[in-house]
């Protein structure tokens, strides 16, 4: 293997396949990066056997080869290289780079074949603009649980239907829906998407032309954008049934800044971490009284809010709070309450874009 190519290409394309590096894994293959070059230029490769992420860079070949380098390890030397033309050779079982009068070698993982994941199968795809999928995304990822407790509550769970796409995410503490309207009418599917990959997708989004074409099989998730493309695993199993945790109704009903919320909450956290991580929300005659106490001292905010019902007092963990208010754009929302034990609903003035859950702490 030998060819030349821009370091900078190089490094971005680097950046982006090592997201699909596994945190932790017995298969030292995998903590690599496959690397081929061919006459049309250099395939890179990542996978932790749920997800695979590859990119394409043109480039200049004099010799075609592949290989499997230190994903960590190439991506730090590289990283440092000077930014020119780099020259990149395989010789044995070492790769050498080559960047003017720099040289590093890196020794290559021995591996007999790359496992690589196969798209196919009848197939569902979806056209989305790009801001509106990653903001559906970045609006409901977040609540997916962190924990293998529950395996389907780590996915985002999507519903298409008609001309209606609608993603749920839920941790059991924190409960987050957003539903978008299509042009084109789509065949009735379900599926849950490994949190991992919807936020590759995401982050994906910002590579990707005006549209983007999301395909799904029966197992597998695929978004190719050209120079970049994934596939990945879909998770196997029923997802819960989250309209049974819908409130019907609401006893209180708040417009609240949206802004001016958050920036209280954010106060209210930097004291509330040193204790028991809750904060105090009163609302009162038109009035928001915020309070977080812990050993390191005291905190007492108020905002001017409009009250439609009863008045209410209910503790929340801020980190909820601050997920949900720094994913929306809206300058005001509502916030509806039944009393300080059951979910608080977050939802828009307007619209049914988002809808929001929020598990409230015990007041002591």
């Amino acid at each position: 293997m030998h060819y030349y190519l821009d370091c900078n290409e190089l490094n971005a394309g680097v950046l982006s396949v090592i997201k699909a590096l596994p945190l932790r894994s017995t298969m030292p293959i995998l903590d690599g990066i496959y690397m081929e070059a061919t006459n049309n230029g250099v395939r890179l490769m990542c996978s932790d056997l749920m997800m695979q992420k590859e990119c394409f860079l043109p480039s200049t070949v004099d010799q075609e080869g592949r290989c499997v380098v230190p994903a960590k390890m190439f991506a730090e030397v590289l990283r440092k290289m000077p930014e020119s033309i780099i020259e990149i050779s395989l010789q044995a079982n070492v790769l050498v780079m080559q960047s003017g009068k720099t040289r590093n070698q890196v020794q290559c993982i021995d591996f007999d074949e790359f496992p690589t994941m196969k798209f196919s199968g009848d197939s569902i795809d979806v056209k989305l603009h790009k801001n509106a999928c990653k903001n559906m995304i970045n609006q409901t990822a977040f609540a997916v649980a962190q924990d293998d407790s529950k395996p389907m509550l780590t996915g985002v769970y999507m519903e298409m239907a008609d001309n209606k796409i609608t993603m749920v995410a839920t941790d059991s503490y924190q409960f987050a829906m957003n539903t978008m309207y299509v042009d084109n009418n789509l065949s009735q599917k379900s599926t849950i998407i490994p949190g991992k990959t919807i936020q590759e997708i995401a982050r994906m989004m910002d590579e990707a032309q005006e549209t983007v074409i999301l395909s799904f099989s029966n197992t597998h998730v695929k978004v190719d954008l050209g120079g970049t493309a994934l596939v990945a695993r879909l998770l196997d199993g029923n997802y819960i049934d989250y309209k049974r945790i819908i409130p019907k109704e609401s006893k209180t009903r708040v417009l609240i800044n949206r802004k001016e919320l958050f920036n209280s909450i954010e106060r209210a956290q930097l004291v509330a971490r040193e204790g028991n991580n809750n904060i105090l929300m009163r609302f009162e005659d038109n009035m928001l009284y915020i309070s977080a106490e812990s050993f390191i001292g005291k905190l007492n905010d108020e905002l001017e809010v409009q009250l439609v019902g009863d008045n209410i007092t209910i503790s929340f963990n801020p980190k909820y709070c601050l997920n949900i208010l720094k994913n929306i754009a809206d300058d005001k929302v509502y916030f509806e309450f039944n009393n300080n034990i059951n979910p608080c609903v977050v939802r828009p003035v307007q619209g049914e874009s988002y809808y929001f859950l929020i598990v409230p702490m015990r007041i002591y």
